[in-house]
């Protein structure tokens, strides 16, 4: 018997499997990013393989305070894992394009997110937040925001120069933009991958735009 087609189909059935599993993966599967340049796009897909690579370890504080503070299963409808994240993130926006946001580092859309010059100078945790916050805007008109009290004393940490006082920068939701990030953070510090300084420092952050009466 010719070994060679035996040979072919155990190759392409083995080239089937292998990507099968790489699309199911949800590691290489993106939106559209034909409207991103090379570089850009590399910086997208950078930001959502350091969101991949953050899965539960072993909790770094006390079970009880834990328990107590943690929102993120509530919300997501699944336990913390960044490859789920991702996922989540990816159902909801469906295109990339680049652009001018105005006083905004990003901007939805119709499941289109607008990326502006900003975005592309951000640490890969913030970009992260960013298309975190951006994708919970899919969900709905529930999740858009407020505007600011005009007495808001608080920056905005990734950009300084972005004045949120006065302007739709707020949440008056719990599980808005803002509301998600910040149960996103805590997951971070409770599992180690940042310090408990830093964790809270941006956990506060976010979560100083949830505006209560």
């Amino acid at each position: 018997m010719d070994s060679k087609p035996l040979f072919e189909f155990k190759f392409h059935k083995t080239v089937l499997i292998v990507f099968v599993l790489y699309c199911l993966s949800g590691i290489a599967i993106y939106s559209d990013e034909s409207k991103l340049n090379a570089k850009q796009s590399k910086v997208l897909k950078e930001s959502f393989s350091y969101l991949e690579s953050l899965e539960p370890k072993r909790i770094k504080i006390d079970k009880p305070t834990y328990n107590r503070l943690t929102q993120f299963e509530s919300i997501f409808k699944f336990g913390f894992s960044g490859k789920k994240l991702s996922r989540w993130i990816q159902s909801r926006i469906k295109k990339y394009s680049y652009g001018s946001t105005g006083d905004y580092i990003a901007m939805y859309h119709d499941g289109d997110v607008l990326l502006g010059r900003a975005f592309f100078s951000l640490n890969r945790l913030d970009r992260v937040i960013v298309l975190l916050h951006e994708a919970r805007h899919a969900d709905g008109k529930n999740y858009g925001h407020v505007v600011c009290p005009d007495n808001f004393q608080f920056l905005n940490p990734r950009d300084w120069k972005i004045h949120p006082a006065g302007k739709k920068g707020c949440d008056d939701v719990p599980d808005g933009g803002y509301g998600i990030t910040a149960a996103f953070l805590f997951e971070l510090g409770a599992f180690g991958y940042l310090n408990q300084t830093e964790a809270a420092y941006r956990y506060n952050s976010e979560i100083s735009r949830v505006i209560r009466d």
